[in-house]
């Protein structure tokens, strides 16, 4: 069967002629991905055979179909992130999945709940759906029965508004919830297995960390990132929203709660780990201001002076998303001989990088595109399977490590590059 990453590049050439834009392949990650803008201006992430995450989208949607509140505190909570760049896991803090965890257990400790324990309603009664994921390197069978009757399951009494449920969450997770060894665990609450500790389930966690429990995947803890000062920023913030909410009125909350998400971001920013001996400042700008039709940004890159050499973030700072979208098609391109991962970040990833080293800064003026590069047969092409190729061929020329060279030999024969996946053969010999 073909692999994932084979899979996706063939989707990545196909989606500029159906109108996508700004397509990104991201295929060294444990999830290969293809990421794009829909011709109605939607974002759109692809990936191929991820059947622990079909399941947790169907669980999800269970639970937004059994009580429309569950959707509308959800996106009023990830609204909040998203507004406070908190929102991002390779920045320190939690992902949009944990903001959805984080809502479904509030919402399961609401009195009267609004939504009952699924997966505990299916332990008599509902056969097993096993799904196996080799996600931790070895293949590991995973139950992901919940049950799925929902028009059996009676209506929750409880009454409150969806914005009344909203200022409930911030008080339930700044002034109730047990940080210190609780565990946000929608398949253990309500359940005889609660109260449950974070050090008794199955993924290992230090007595400062935050403990998000994945309900299929028993081993991933979706707050294993959330650093601690990432931990300090989403508290702290809640706590300033509780403080408004709770001074307002029923009536108000919503006009409230807007109030506080109306940050506007004007910065928009990649981040790169960067091997200061592999790749200079110089080589950095020149790479990431080879790519057209950009306007000017600002680099900021490390300065190691009288340190060890390391591998670090290097950032790049854009003025608007489009910008830092072109910019984001080089990822797993390379310099020399160092592939770049860029990663899309909030100000508070460098905020948090600046406390720690010293960074150098430069502008970049990025180079216009020829007139006769401007059409849409160019774009097109800059979109399609010539770009892909290149990008392959250099790759295999520059790849030093085994799990860089099998994504592109796999790119490769998706592409009918048969030489070069031959050549990529040879380089793992």
């Amino acid at each position: 069967t073909e692999s994932p990453v084979g899979v996706l590049q063939r989707f990545a050439n196909e989606l500029p002629r159906h109108g996508f834009e700004g397509v990104i392949t991201i295929f060294q990650a444990t999830v290969p991905l293809v990421k794009a803008v829909d011709p109605s201006g939607t974002e759109v992430d692809l990936c191929v055979g991820n059947m622990l995450a079909h399941q947790n989208s169907r669980l999800i949607a269970a639970y937004c179909t059994l009580d429309q509140r569950v959707s509308e505190v959800g996106r009023l909570v990830k609204q909040w992130a998203k507004a406070w760049e908190l929102a991002s896991s390779s920045d320190g803090h939690l992902n949009s999945y944990a903001y959805t965890l984080l809502t479904i257990y509030y919402l399961m400790h609401t009195r009267p709940p609004v939504v009952p324990n699924l997966q505990d309603l299916a332990v008599q009664g509902c056969d097993s759906r096993i799904i196996r994921d080799r996600r931790w390197g070895r293949e590991i069978p995973w139950d992901c029965k919940f049950w799925d009757e929902i028009d059996l399951i009676p209506k929750s009494s409880n009454r409150e508004s969806a914005e009344e449920l909203l200022r409930g969450f911030f008080a339930f997770y700044c002034e109730h919830f047990d940080w210190s060894c609780g565990a946000v665990s929608i398949r253990t609450a309500l359940s005889e297995k609660e109260p449950v500790s974070k050090f008794d389930l199955h993924a290992t966690v230090q007595k400062e960390q935050w403990y998000v429990e994945d309900p299929f995947d028993l081993r991933h803890n979706l707050a294993s990132q959330c650093t601690a000062s990432g931990r300090r920023r989403i508290l702290s913030k809640m706590s300033e929203t509780l403080s408004a909410l709770k001074g307002a009125t029923n009536g108000d909350l919503a006009a409230v709660f807007a109030g506080q998400c109306s940050r506007s971001t004007s910065r928009f920013l990649l981040k790169c780990r960067v091997h200061t001996e592999k790749v200079s400042a110089e080589d950095f700008k020149a790479a990431l201001g080879a790519v057209q039709d950009v306007g000017p940004f600002i680099v900021r890159f490390p300065m190691l002076q009288g340190r060890p050499k390391e591998v670090i973030d290097a950032f790049a700072i854009f003025q608007s998303e489009s910008d830092r979208r072109r910019v984001h098609r080089l990822n797993e391109t390379y310099i020399g001989e160092w592939q770049l991962r860029l990663l899309p970040c909030s100000s508070w990833a460098l905020e948090d990088a600046l406390q720690v080293c010293a960074y150098e800064e430069a502008e970049v003026l990025p180079r216009a595109a020829a007139p006769e590069d401007r059409g849409p047969d160019a774009a097109g092409a800059a979109d399609g399977g010539d770009e892909a190729s290149g990008a392959v061929r250099s790759g295999l020329r520059a790849a030093q490590s085994q799990s860089e060279v099998k994504v592109l030999i796999q790119r490769a024969q998706a592409l009918g590059l048969d030489k070069e996946a031959d050549f990529g053969k040879d380089k793992l010999r």
